[in-house]
């Protein structure tokens, strides 16, 4: 595939593919680390970080200069044995140059055709003027009113109007 490394091609059962990467106080970022840790998924490919990545500075520890890593683009996967779909987590720790997010998105997407996944998540956080007497929530913006009405029905909240900035609203669109 191209611009894809695999280590393993898993074979999946009707999988959901989330995504995250860091944003509003790395909470879509967290939330898929954990999902990764407590499912103990495994990675199996990774998109080469050359392409969309680019060093902006440099690292300085005790007074010595180091050139930092790329940001990584990993995807893993996870055979859910209690459930009739299985898990890719595409997670990033950082977004790409927003300039090159169409060609960054095509090859994630090219990761979810390959492997037949139907249902894509991605995880992001909104700034909300709540304090912690509130109940908290969970929003959602869909691709169609079939899967909004779906959403609904669990208990979340629709997302009536607004902008979904950065590589959440432009993986998704």
């Amino acid at each position: 595939m191209n611009g894809v490394k695999f280590i393993k091609r898993p074979r999946l059962r009707n999988p959901y593919l989330i995504v995250a990467w860091p944003g509003m106080g790395e909470v879509a970022f967290r939330a898929a680390a954990y999902l990764i840790e407590k499912l103990k998924a495994e990675e199996f490919a990774s998109i080469p970080p050359e392409d969309f990545f680019y060093l902006t500075s440099s690292m300085v520890d005790k007074g010595l200069l180091k050139v930092p890593e790329l940001p990584h683009s990993k995807f893993y996967y996870h055979k859910n044995k209690n459930g009739k779909n299985d898990f890719i987590i595409f997670i990033s720790n950082a977004q790409p140059d927003l300039s090159r997010a169409d060609e960054y998105s095509r090859r994630i997407i090219q990761v979810a055709k390959e492997f037949k996944a139907k249902t894509v998540v991605s995880f992001a956080s909104m700034p909300l003027g709540i304090d912690h007497t509130q109940e908290p929530g969970v929003w959602f913006a869909a691709t169609s009113s079939m899967i909004g009405s779906k959403f609904k029905r669990m208990g979340l909240n629709a997302l009536s109007a607004g902008a979904i900035s950065g590589m959440n609203g432009l993986f998704l669109g």
